[in-house]
């Protein structure tokens, strides 16, 4: 007979044994789905960076630049040699600059390869805007016992298509603008918001996010308000109490203690308290349709600046600006200069117009690029589990849903531009997707499998065609020249290496016959443009007698030019004693060979 004892302990050991397995299947569940999630991640990550390289590639091999990378490239320059009258800018923020100003100073890149150092600087803060998304969508997540959230494989999956999307369809990686740079902060501090969301109040995350909130506005005035809002919601993501608010005052500090200075400094420069003057910018061009560059005023409605460019020909128009404002084209540099003293009277037109306007753009943004996101996360919210929560706990749980709603309003009332709302797209989706939850069903895990499958390849669908559309038209473009009778446009380098074999000397003040803002080339060979005829007008100058178009190449020479550059030029024009830019329709008129 066996004894009780035997059996009891027989039956410890299959106990034993049962939890001992258990624990080992479920360890080992664990090990393939962490596995699985790890390959995820690093497949999208690989896409995310590869994709970067092509587009970045594609912008070294076209010497790609835009209007306000020049600017940047120029502050930069003054900072680092201390021509603080050009430094200090109140439209275009400094971080960038610094970044740039820094690069070109360690490194001092040749002609032909200063446009192709700012895309790999572009590059290298794209990587880092990447890393600060992956900071941030790995806090955001939260999980639940008792009701399905989206399957980690999905989350990282359509966390990085919506990051490669925003990053490289509307942020654009190729542009010369702080915007990437921006964005990189508005990730950090939405991941340090998710953090202390969780319950983590470390002092370091309140001071660490006074420091991205303040870095963030030094990279780009907008970042002002939306960092009050994410200060705001430091708090509101804890406890409503004094304690609570106790310990957000240290961000509130670092931040003041980053962001001031540089009010005070451009505030002290305008002669007025001002946080940047880029929104006044924006908002008379766009809002009040003010025409630009060298706008002369109004006098029927009153409407004068207060300083305007000189019209130094009149039939067609020729406009002189070196003085006061430094760079390569004054006009550029400081735009804020030239529309001082307007003060237009608004209508209920001036306001509703960039409001339908703006509409449009994001029914476009939401139903045409991000439809079967939409759609799909709308199925998952009507079949999902919902509850009634408190306004603190509502507040909390969607908290970083309202910088992005906000920051949508704001933009709409002046104007709405892709690479202004791309991060804050992004930020919406987090929250968003974060809060789907499914009742603990065997169909709700089906649910998300299928939906999030249909959403991500909406999503890389959208990626793809982008990229497909892109480099056709960059194939259409270098083909381009062969394919039309007309002579193709001149690059930048090529521009700039003609300047220079002509024996123009960087500081030189050139001239320009066509829309300067495009005229990169005078970057390139650090001339100075101080002297204008519109596009608009050319054709004026090319119909006219020999006495006309010798009358206005004397106005640019008594202006101080040294050569004029003209763009564009038609196959009609009378081109003796130009310079042909290669095979292109670009030429130089030099007043040293004369």
């Amino acid at each position: 007979m066996i004894s009780p004892e035997l059996i009891a302990e027989d039956i410890s050991i299959y106990k034993s044994f049962s939890v001992y397995k258990t624990a080992y299947l479920f360890t080992q569940e664990y090990s393939t789905v962490n596995e699985n999630l790890k390959k995820v991640r690093l497949l999208f990550r690989l896409l995310a960076i590869g994709l970067g390289m092509l587009h970045v590639y594609a912008a070294i091999t076209r010497q790609s630049m835009n209007a306000d990378g020049i600017s940047y490239l120029d502050i930069g320059d003054a900072y680092f040699r201390a021509d603080w009258g050009t430094a200090i800018n109140a439209v275009w923020s400094p971080l960038y600059s610094w970044i740039l100003g820094f690069v070109n100073y360690v490194f001092r890149p040749s002609m032909a390869w200063e446009f192709p150092t700012v895309h790999i600087v572009n590059f290298l803060i794209y990587l880092a805007a990447l890393t600060s998304f992956e900071f941030m969508w790995r806090n955001v997540r939260r999980t639940s016992t008792d009701v399905y959230v989206i399957p980690e494989p999905f989350w990282w999956a359509l966390g990085y298509l919506l990051f490669i999307w925003t990053s490289l369809s509307l942020i654009e990686i190729w542009a010369v603008t702080p915007d990437m740079l921006m964005a990189m902060f508005v990730l950090l501090a939405a991941g340090l918001v998710a953090k202390i969301r969780s319950g983590d109040d470390r002092l370091r995350l309140f001071l660490s996010l006074g420091l991205v909130l303040g870095l963030g506005y030094l990279s780009k005035t907008f970042m002002f308000s939306t960092a009050m809002i994410f200060l705001l919601l430091a708090w509101l993501v804890q406890d409503w109490t004094w304690s609570s608010f106790k310990k957000t005052l240290p961000t509130i500090v670092v931040f003041m203690l980053i962001s001031l200075p540089f009010v005070a400094i451009i505030s002290a420069a305008k002669g007025e308290f001002t946080i940047g003057e880029a929104g006044t910018v924006t908002y008379v061009r766009h809002v009040l349709r003010i025409p630009y560059p060298h706008w002369q005023g109004d006098p029927d409605r009153n409407i004068l600046p207060t300083h305007r460019s000189q019209v130094i020909h009149q039939t067609p128009a020729v406009y002189e600006f070196g003085e006061p404002i430094g760079g390569t084209y004054p006009i550029a540099l400081d735009p804020s200069y030239w529309y001082e003293g307007i003060d237009a009277p608004i209508t209920i037109g001036d306001l509703t117009k960039p409001l339908l306007a703006s509409l449009m753009h994001y029914l476009e943004l939401c139903f045409q690029k991000q439809g079967t996101l939409v759609a799909c996360v709308l199925v998952l919210y009507i079949g999902g589990q919902r509850s009634k929560m408190a306004l603190p706990d509502l507040l909390r749980q969607w908290a970083l849903v309202i910088p992005a709603v906000i920051a949508f309003g704001l933009y709409a009332l002046i104007l709405v531009e892709d690479r202004y709302v791309g991060i804050f797209i992004l930020l919406f989706w987090a929250d968003i997707l974060a809060n789907i939850r499914l009742p603990e069903m065997p169909e709700s895990q089906l649910w998300f499998k299928v939906l999030g499958s249909i959403a991500a390849l909406g999503l890389l669908a959208n990626i793809i065609l982008f990229n497909l559309v892109g480099f056709a038209e960059l194939n259409q473009a270098a083909a381009s020249g062969f394919a039309e009778p007309s002579a193709p446009a001149a690059g930048p380098l090529a521009v700039a290496e003609t300047l220079q074999a002509l024996g123009i000397q960087p500081g030189d003040r050139v001239g320009v016959i066509g829309y300067a803002y495009d005229s990169f080339w005078a970057r390139l060979a650090k001339v100075r443009i101080t002297t204008e005829l519109l596009d608009t007008d050319a054709e004026e100058l090319w119909r006219g007698n020999d006495a006309l178009q010798q009358s206005v190449l004397q106005s640019f020479a008594d202006a101080g030019a040294k050569a004029i550059v003209a763009e564009h030029v038609p196959q009609y024009a009378d081109v003796s004693g130009w310079h042909r830019v290669g095979d292109s329709n670009f030429y130089v008129y030099a007043f040293l060979q004369r």
